[in-house]
């Protein structure tokens, strides 16, 4: 078996680390191809043409990073990234102290190669694993950002994979019965609404960089603590969140027609409001333009940003405006316009992965996170101020797209979203209605949720004035909205939440334990 001895005994070491999967029969037919004979030196040399690829096509099989096919598919979008951004990705991809490790591995067997049968060891690793199974997933499984934590494989003790089919299937079919239809006009004065729709912010990703308390959360009336955003990347986020008068569909479903009837904008735009689309980017990365106008119903252009200044560079390089700066421009314009009601899609990528603040030192990870995320704060409060001082009605709806994914979690690295888990998909969604004469503490809604609890909610509010009384009529807005279990899906890769676990299953259909599910 020569030096391909290694190449087992280091798979399994990592598997045991919870750093790689292990599929054995894959595994062991490898090591019984390597551990053939060669008589001379071309069936040497015919023999490593085949083991070198195989050997790391397995490696990458074995891994926990996105299927090949995926990062085929993605790779238009790969090749936008800048080369700074592509080395910051390098870095967490391979782990400098695992690397180290290894390293000394391999010096401890060169040094003892020839006195032990590492071979051996390595075949009986591999069978090792085969017999040892994983231990059976219960509802105390780590949370999925525990560090070290590796989730089994699904086994005949657990949930049963035809049992997790039935359920996901049970959930899309009560889903595509549900609907929350807006009322055709509107009772009582004019208010506005505004839609802060906010790339990667979760509440796992404010929990990192100790902002989960931030007082600008506190200056909303309502607050979703259990709100699923059902996707993990931005194109199907939007979709989802334009369509919300009608249940959750699969992923696959958001590219196809939908009745007129699901989309929000569109229902208060038949309600009467003016509908108006508002970015701080240039919307191309990913067609997330044709994702908004097309697969979204929003049948406007989005509106010019003069004067805006830039206030970060994106990962691809392309300028990304001053939030405060793009929103107090259109609120003028919008006071000027005489306009009696009028509802805002506004969406900002300042939180994206991989963005640098213009002016400042490149940083990454955390400490760019939270200091990007205390700016954004910081300029949806002057917001905020800025429309209370107006001393117009506003219903302000922020909801993030989904979750940036700064901790990392053990089968996914820091900024992956490839797996729509629950450290991804649960965002802070907070609902603020500005004019009222009092205000109360945040109501917190602690129930899971989705979209169709916003449509819902904005149904509830444009059926009757929430602004006629002194105070938010909060309870009577926010009582008994539709929950929705916590199912997330991208292209081929499905998260689903039952008996407290939370399920993975994989574009080859099999299922396992990702985590602890939310609570």
């Amino acid at each position: 078996m020569g030096y391909y001895s290694f190449y087992f005994l280091a798979k399994l070491l990592l598997y045991a680390t919870g750093h790689l999967d292990f599929h054995v029969g894959l595994n062991l037919a490898l090591a019984a191809f390597t551990a053939l004979p060669a008589a001379n030196p071309r069936l040497r040399l015919a023999k490593n043409a085949l083991a070198v690829p195989l050997s790391v096509m397995l490696l990458y099989y074995d891994s926990w990073w996105p299927p090949l096919r995926r990062v085929l598919a993605q790779w238009q979008g790969l090749s936008e990234f800048s080369g700074p951004y592509l080395a910051e990705l390098a870095l967490r991809i391979v782990d400098l102290r695992v690397l180290a490790a290894l390293l000394a591995g391999f010096a401890l067997y060169v040094l003892l190669r020839r006195k032990l049968r590492f071979g051996t060891f390595a075949v009986l690793g591999i069978v090792a694993v085969a017999l040892v199974p994983a231990p059976a997933p219960t509802s105390d499984l780590p949370p999925a950002a525990a560090p070290g934590a590796r989730a089994p494989r699904l086994t005949a003790a657990a949930t049963s994979p035809a049992r997790l089919e039935a359920e996901l299937g049970a959930f899309y079919a009560r889903e595509a019965a549900r609907s929350a239809p807006l009322p055709g006009a509107v009772s009582g004065a004019p208010f506005d609404v505004i839609l802060l729709h906010v790339c990667s912010l979760a509440w796992a990703d404010l929990a990192a960089v100790g902002l989960a308390t931030d007082p600008l959360l506190a200056r909303f009336d309502l607050l979703f603590t259990r709100f699923n955003s059902a996707a993990s990347y931005s194109g199907p986020a939007a979709i989802r969140l334009l369509r919300g008068n009608c249940g959750q569909t699969p992923h696959r479903a958001l590219y196809s027609e939908v009745a007129p009837g699901c989309f929000v904008l569109g229902g208060l735009e038949r309600a009467g409001f003016e509908p108006h689309w508002l970015m701080n980017h240039d919307g191309h990365f990913g067609n997330f333009f044709a994702d908004v106008r097309t697969r979204g119903g929003l049948a406007v252009a989005p509106e010019a940003t003069p004067a805006a200044a830039v206030a970060a560079r994106a990962f691809d390089g392309s300028p990304v405006l001053d939030d405060y700066a793009v929103l107090a421009g259109w609120w003028q314009r919008r006071l000027a316009s005489g306009v009696p009601r009028v509802v805002l899609y506004y969406n900002t990528i300042s939180l994206h992965d991989g963005n640098q603040l213009v002016g400042a030192a490149r940083t990454s990870g955390r400490a760019s996170f939270g200091a990007r995320t205390h700016r954004l704060f910081s300029d949806l409060g002057r917001f905020l101020d800025l429309l209370a001082a107006s001393g117009r009605h506003v219903v302000v709806v922020l909801v993030p797209e989904h979750g940036a994914a700064v901790a990392g979690e053990p089968r996914q690295i820091e900024g992956l979203r490839e797996v729509p888990s629950p450290a991804i998909t649960q965002v802070p969604v907070a609902v603020a209605f500005l004019g009222a004469a009092q205000h109360a503490p945040p109501r917190r809604l602690e129930g899971p949720v989705s979209y169709l609890a916003l449509a819902t909610l904005l149904a509830r509010a444009t059926a009757t004035d929430p602004f006629a009384a002194a105070a938010v009529p909060a309870a009577a807005l926010s009582d008994d909205l539709p929950a929705t279990a916590p199912v997330a899906e991208n292209e081929g890769t499905i998260v689903l939440s039952s008996a407290g676990t939370a399920w993975l299953r994989s574009p080859d259909g099999s299922w396992s334990a990702w985590g602890a599910a939310p609570q």
